[in-house]
């Protein structure tokens, strides 16, 4: 991978494993109140899976965040400056 394609602050060698974004995700699933339906979350990760700024399968240029942890809560949004493909949920 050359050095353009390689998100914000991270290398190749950061890449995380599927085990630690299940962990993550499932973290997150324990608090229902922070998260957004799964009907909102496949849709984002529908958006993210077809964003040029997914990096490695898993990490969003943009930001840097897991989108598979990223997408799960409300108070979150696409980081896609000026024109993000998702927003927050109230």
């Amino acid at each position: 991978m050359n050095e353009k394609n390689l998100c914000k602050g991270c290398v190749e060698s950061v890449m995380v494993t599927e085990e630690v974004i299940q962990e993550l995700v499932k973290e997150a699933d324990e608090d229902p109140s922070v998260i957004v339906s799964e009907d909102v979350y496949h849709a984002r990760l529908k958006m993210c899976n077809s964003c040029p700024a997914l990096q490695y399968g898993t990490t969003c240029a943009h930001s840097g965040c897991i989108v598979r942890y990223r997408a799960k809560f409300k108070n979150k949004s696409c980081p896609f400056a000026g024109k993000p493909k998702w927003d927050k949920v109230s």
